[in-house]
């Protein structure tokens, strides 16, 4: 793995040298775009935190996360707060957020059916939580947001627990077969519950990454068992227009998973097909990097919808991130910005950033903001490639990812957006040819969303035009993540 260009140390010598050099001794870089191969992009989000929420830890709402969240840990709650103003500058489509009404360990019993788990519900229901829930809807309505709701873990008491390290928890947690059920009616019954009181998500994940121990682990056939048991479910309690989003392994993790999938049928029963990215960009863009080449079935199982990525590793046995970058830096947030561009140009739709903001109980700091709601440079970069591209665009990579300058075009109502990221020491000139869609442009010079790791002024950073033959040339200084709108 090639180590990042040190932008923290030295941007204003890079910025010089690459002001006074332009990019007159690099070699053009040439960019095609077939929007006959393209797919639907889907929009990008973010995890956020429920205010005050426990997440199903012990005698609070069985199935969630495990620590207590701090009270400022929350979804956006008004106006004027940072995180609000963050999720409408980067254009955001979806927040991924836990909200399990409260039921505890006590309370649930083997073979309990969906009506009798609703009846425990509304026994516990109080005006605080139907409260919270309703300034939650509220909110998301206002940002043109909706939910991807996460059920986090099987109930303890329903899990075979092994003393044993899993990632970074001090207990592996295994499902236990007999009380796929049993989960499976409790998640329907808080979905249902949910539901009546006006939540609608955009999709539904029914567990945490099943490929672990760390919330809890399913062989691929017991989790193609929980697909196809919550599909039936789901769909005899109203919640037909839920679509769930699965398997949320690892990229490395899908292919066993999806086999399974697959040869029971329960394929037919996932709304999204939805995975969990931390690699580099470096091995997003190497095909020898496990699970990239197939990219998740690159859509023949379904809409692809990245339900977290990010840059820093994320659970203790995830070898293939860079653990080493610091959120605060530069190179962290070309990294981020990279990655984004390589997935959608893989085949991913939608793209759900882990996380909106990090807190005191946060092990690894990854959010866009920080804990005192600071925004960080990796906010930056993602309102450069997002804050311009509407939900709906059909989206294209160039075949052939490149690390060190990601790129892919997207075109709706006959604009066209291309999204670069030059995370490499040098000026790049590129030249863009598109084909296969419905693309009107004038010559002249296009609009330019940018950031820059070297802290140059965004219109320098980028230097592009549009000739009357629709190609697009663009000259990139190094540390430039940017999305050129042509006229």
């Amino acid at each position: 793995m090639s180590k990042p260009f040190p932008w923290a140390r030295c941007w204003a010598t890079l910025a010089l040298g690459a002001a006074l050099a332009g990019a007159a001794g690099a070699a053009e870089i040439e960019l095609n775009f077939d929007f006959g191969q393209g797919h639907a992009f889907l929009g990008v989000g973010t995890q956020v935190w429920m205010k005050g929420d426990k997440g199903g830890a012990g005698d609070a709402a069985a199935g969630g996360a495990k620590k207590r969240r701090s009270a400022a840990a929350q979804a956006p709650d008004d106006d004027g707060d940072a995180s609000t103003r963050l999720l409408r500058e980067i254009n955001a489509r979806f927040v991924r957020v836990s909200m399990i009404p409260k039921i505890t360990f006590s309370q649930l019993r083997p073979g309990m059916s969906v009506e009798q788990v609703r009846a425990v519900l509304e026994e516990n229901d109080s005006s605080a939580q139907r409260d919270r829930v309703e300034a939650f809807n509220r909110r998301m309505r206002a940002l043109d947001i909706r939910p991807v709701l996460i059920f986090w873990r099987m109930p303890e008491p329903w899990v075979e627990i092994r003393k044993q390290r899993a990632g970074s928890k001090s207990q592996a947690n295994y499902a236990r077969p007999e009380r796929i059920g049993d989960y499976v009616n409790l998640i329907v019954a808080q979905m249902a519950w949910l539901q009546r009181h006006g939540v609608q998500p955009a999709a539904v994940e029914l567990t945490n990454e099943p490929q672990g121990a760390w919330d809890t682990q399913y062989t691929r056939e017991d989790y193609a068992t929980l697909v196809q048991k919550a599909r039936a479910a789901m769909d005899a309690h109203g919640l037909q227009a839920w679509p769930i989003a699965g398997p949320g392994t690892g990229i490395r993790n899908f292919d066993h998973f999806v086999g399974a999938l697959q040869s029971s049928g329960a394929v037919r029963s996932l709304g999204y097909i939805s995975a969990h990215v931390y690699q580099s960009p470096q091995m997003l863009a190497d095909p020898a990097t496990p699970g990239v080449a197939s990219f998740l079935g690159r859509g023949k199982f379904g809409p692809i919808l990245i339900t977290e990525f990010g840059v820093k590793k994320h659970n203790e046995d995830d070898d293939q991130a860079q653990s080493d970058l610091d959120v605060e830096s530069p190179e962290y947030a070309l990294a981020a910005a990279a990655e984004s561009v390589l997935l959608l140009g893989h085949g991913a739709g939608g793209l759900i950033y882990w996380q909106l903001q990090d807190f005191s109980w946060s092990k690894k700091p990854h959010g866009l903001l920080s804990e005192t709601g600071q925004r960080r440079p990796v906010a930056e970069a993602l309102k450069a490639l997002f804050g311009t591209v509407p939900p709906g665009a059909k989206v294209v990579g160039t075949g052939r990812p490149r690390a060190e300058l990601p790129a892919v075009a997207l075109q709706s109502g006959g604009k066209t957006h291309v999204m670069l990221v030059n995370r490499g020491a040098q000026a790049q000139q590129i030249v863009a040819r598109f084909q296969g869609g419905a693309t009107r442009c004038t010559e002249g010079v296009p609009r330019v969303e940018a950031w820059s790791a070297a802290r140059a002024d965004p219109r320098a950073a980028v230097k592009a035009s549009v000739g009357a033959d629709c190609v697009l040339r663009a000259d990139l200084l190094p540390g430039t993540v940017a999305t050129v709108v042509l006229p």
